[in-house]
């Protein structure tokens, strides 16, 4: 599950002591972590008063390990997670969601089967969260064009690293803690996220093309009266440019997008008083922008063989880094093939090229800082039904 490989400077030891560049490490890794599950639930018959209700459950397998002191292997042991848990009201043009779903402005994936607990180009330029939410769906149709609205308020959830475990020593390290008081990691915010999210769709090329736009806004508490804004403007695409090759993807720009994982996780730059530890004499967001696109081409007709192409990029403002927070942009670009053994047997193979690159900061003066690259191949055998 890579986010951005370690600078080629930064060496790494082995058991036997000696030392290798970082970019000559190999790791293989199997896992089964990366398996999704769940329920939909509706109604036999359809209530009288129109209002249809429905539900949905999805875990995964990316949930915590247990300790085993006895058995340390014992980090097999994956427990379930919650991915998605909400029920929704739906009557004509109009549908409510309560519940924990993905977040509004940013609705789309790259495609990928070995990339589940965590999107792929998650810290590198895909925007995502899963957050408990309450969300109002308005659909119309003008002809052949339909709009879909979205509208609601979300969990608010930081926790930047740079502030958490320096900020308050007493508690868990960064990122450690989700349902703590204010006081602790919590959510160091006093009101929910603001999303919204506009999407029009149109028959193309005997397909369907949907442009949607986004916005959010929150703010996260970093003193007893002050808070720094965390705000994104999103857009996403999906358009077929013919009968087997479609164009999707996302793009954005904003500020203090750490909850989304935006900003290559950096929220927030801070300085602590001389000598340290905190309080911090400068605290301010760090912007971000950034995106990424994929090309599916169906290679034959009867859908199992196809293959997916694309890239993404996270770039801070280099400006706004200091030290701590000095990771300057990273990329990625992939190559996947998926084959389809059986109608429910797929096998896929899939290639990715991280380049990550950091900035050195000396004096108030920026250069440029050591860099990392780094190859993923995955092997992902699923059964789907």
């Amino acid at each position: 599950m890579p986010l951005w490989p370690i600078p080629g400077s930064v060496p790494i030891p082995f058991p036997d002591g000696s030392t290798v560049p970082a970019g000559h490490v190999h790791d293989t890794i199997f896992t089964a972590r990366q398996t999704i599950f769940g329920f939909n639930f509706g109604p036999v018959k359809t209530p009288d008063n129109g209002w249809n209700p429905s539900a949905v459950i999805e875990m995964d397998f990316f949930g915590s390990r247990p300790s085993d002191l006895f058995q340390p292997q014992g980090r097999v042991f994956n427990q379930p997670r919650l991915r998605k848990g909400y029920f929704q009201l739906e009557k004509g043009n109009y549908k409510i969601v309560a519940g924990q779903d993905d977040m509004i402005i940013s609705p789309l994936d790259p495609i990928s089967l070995s990339h589940v607990g965590v999107p792929l180009g998650a810290t590198a330029g895909d925007l995502w969260a899963r957050l408990p939410q309450v969300r109002l769906d308005v659909t119309h149709s003008f002809g052949d064009t339909s709009a879909l609205f979205q509208i609601g308020v979300l969990r608010p959830l930081f926790g930047d690293p740079r502030l958490s475990g320096l900020a308050f020593p007493e508690v868990p390290p960064a990122g450690s803690a989700i349902d703590q008081a204010f006081s602790g990691l919590g959510e160091r915010a006093s009101q929910p996220f603001y999303q919204a999210r506009l999407a029009v769709s149109h028959p193309f090329r005997g397909s369907t093309a949907t442009i949607g736009l986004g916005g959010h806004f929150g703010q996260e508490a970093v003193g007893a009266t002050r808070n720094i804004d965390s705000w994104a403007f999103a857009f996403d695409f999906h358009i077929p440019l013919q009968s087997r090759v479609t164009l999707r993807g996302e793009g954005f720009v904003g500020s203090n997008l750490v909850p989304f994982q935006g900003g290559i996780l950096q929220g927030v730059a801070a300085l602590p008083a001389p000598p340290a530890p905190p309080p911090f004499t400068t605290i301010h967001p760090i912007g971000a922008g950034g995106g990424w696109g994929e090309l599916t081409f169906r290679a034959t007709e009867d859908n199992k063989n196809i293959f997916y192409l694309g890239g993404g990029t996270d770039d801070p403002r280099n400006s706004q880094l200091l030290p701590g927070t000095t990771r300057a942009k990273n990329s990625f670009y992939w190559f996947s093939y998926f084959r389809k053994l059986t109608n429910d047997i797929t096998l896929a193979t899939e290639w990715s090229n991280w380049q990550f690159r950091t900035v050195a900061i000396a004096g108030g003066a920026q250069s440029k800082g050591p860099s990392g690259r780094g190859n993923v191949v995955n092997i992902a055998l699923a059964y789907q039904f």
